[in-house]
């Protein structure tokens, strides 16, 4: 290495010009393996920094594991139920407040008038609406989980017949 090169000064000691010799002599020379220069690299001070094309590499997919995709999609499907919950019980409470709950309840006993007890309104309460959604969420956890494992093992078997599925998977940018 040329001598001078190094760090820029620390602040306030901006007299030894620094950046003036980088901006006139450029970068110090690259050597190779036996210490000789190869060439010097000009320099260009204030512009942006070259643009790298992202690498970009293409891969198949060859196996899924169904373990891991049971475990996945029971997760998966217990967020969704617990979506699913908190959307019935925000959207009844709204649905409650307006008013509408027991002006259906109001219909629903005069069309139904047979005085044996609650009838149809029952399906109405708070309780039975939530319990009826657990139940379905519940269903749809166990179908999901069932149908991403059976999907996965699916995968393997097609995979073997005719090959996997091909992605091609690309590096950002580093200017983002």
């Amino acid at each position: 290495m040329r001598a001078g090169w190094g760090p820029p000064p620390a602040a306030g000691g901006a007299g030894d010009g620094w950046a003036a010799r980088v901006a006139t002599e450029g970068p110090p020379a690259a050597t190779d393996t036996t210490g000789s220069q190869t060439g010097t690299r000009p320099m260009t001070v204030g512009t942006a920094a070259s643009r790298r094309p992202g690498r970009r590499a293409r891969l198949i997919v060859k196996r899924v594991d169904p373990w891991s995709t049971l475990k996945f999609s029971f997760v998966y499907g217990l967020a969704g139920m617990i979506v699913l919950i908190v959307a019935v019980v925000v959207l009844y409470a709204i649905v409650d407040a307006m008013g509408v709950i027991s002006s259906v309840r109001a219909f629903l006993d005069d069309v139904t008038d047979n005085g044996n007890g609650p009838g149809v309104t029952a399906w109405l309460g708070f309780g039975r609406v939530l319990g009826v959604t657990i139940v379905v969420g519940l269903v749809n956890v166990v179908l999901f989980t069932a149908f991403a494992t059976l999907t996965a093992f699916i995968y393997n078997v097609c995979t073997d017949l005719v090959g996997g599925v091909e992605i091609t998977l690309a590096e950002r940018n580093s200017d983002r």
